[in-house]
């Protein structure tokens, strides 16, 4: 056995010591925080469980809102579309696909006293959805406030529109066809020239419709009427203004003639489409 020195033992301990005290001095300012908020791989995941008999399954015209992936790292998107247009008396989901837990819960954060009073999906599993809310207690036009309590600088909002009216959220695709509620899709990557832009490239509406527009890439981009920065009339008959990345807005078609209108991004003027309103 090879034997030390009382002197190298006295150092060795200190050193010990010392190395624990620091630690000590870091952790324990912060343990209640890290404690009542645990990172996510250290929560017990809850099972689904299974319906019961005779549950009726859940409707098809519920909005749909996702989680994408990357969502909890702060600054990336968070909910898409993150101000969903919900119809008087439809159900919500929130989609989870991010590798995760999260929360859809009312309220503009944890020191709102009135957080989770008018819903709290509670924590939605990686790739699980939330069992479906419906709203009670709204009016057309409330807008409300939401969060996530696991990660509360993801937010968004719920627009409340007539029944019949709205979008099912990121699940939705526009189409042709023009009904209340269609939805034109700024594709990810799309601010790269070459890229596949807007989804679809070219809509039919109907005057008087609106239109969602969602913004999945992560830069900001704008819908606007026009053929290009050197037309003098862009802008005129819409223009949704910037749209930052994750974020949404609407094109009104209430004033707008009928015929055919080119559209394109003003940030990135190579991005175009064609919207054609009877």
């Amino acid at each position: 056995m090879i034997l030390t020195s009382g002197r190298r033992m006295a150092k060795g301990l200190a050193i010990v010591v010392i190395t624990l005290a620091i630690g000590a001095a870091i952790i324990v300012p912060f343990f209640d925080e890290m404690f009542s908020i645990p990172p996510p791989v250290t929560q017990l995941r809850q099972p689904t469980p299974p319906p019961s008999e005779g549950e009726e399954p859940q409707p098809g015209g519920a909005t749909t809102i996702q989680i994408p992936s990357g969502a909890s790292v702060q600054g990336n998107p968070s909910y898409e579309p993150a101000n969903a247009e919900v119809p008087m008396g439809s159900e919500v989901v929130w989609d989870n696909t991010d590798s995760v837990p999260h929360t859809a819960t009312s309220g503009t954060g944890q020191n709102d006293p009135t957080s989770g009073d008018l819903f709290d999906t509670s924590i939605i599993n990686p790739n699980e959805k939330s069992d479906s809310v419906v709203l009670e207690g709204v009016s057309e036009g409330d807008v409300i406030d939401y969060y996530c309590t696991l990660h509360p600088y993801m937010t968004a909002q719920l627009t409340i529109v007539a029944a019949g009216e709205g979008s099912s959220g990121g699940a939705q695709t526009g189409g042709e066809g023009g009904a209340a509620g269609s939805t034109i899709n700024i594709l990810s990557g799309s601010s790269v020239q070459g890229n596949p832009d807007f989804d679809p490239d070219g809509l039919t509406a109907k005057v008087g419709d609106k239109i969602n527009v969602v913004n999945q890439d992560n830069v900001p981009h704008t819908v606007t009427s026009g053929t290009g920065q050197n037309d003098p009339n862009k802008g005129q008959a819409f223009d949704t203004n910037i749209i930052m990345g994750g974020q949404s807005a609407t094109i009104s078609l209430a004033e707008v003639e009928p015929g055919q209108y080119d559209y394109f991004c003003t940030i990135h003027p190579y991005m175009t489409g064609k919207l054609t309103v009877e």
